[in-house]
């Protein structure tokens, strides 16, 4: 029985360390603020006019 728990300890802590990793490089690749550099939006004074 203390194989079990062991496995199932064992087992949990892989699923959140892969977790961790996984949420780790969402949180890098989804950066909001590379977005506003990369993409600058202009204000409508820096519009040329028609």
């Amino acid at each position: 029985m203390a194989l079990w728990w062991v496995t199932t300890i064992g087992f949990v802590i892989c699923l959140g360390i892969a977790g961790g990793v996984m949420v780790h490089f969402l949180r890098t690749v989804l950066d909001t603020e590379d977005s506003v550099r990369i993409d600058k939006l202009n204000s409508p004074k820096d519009q040329p006019k028609p």
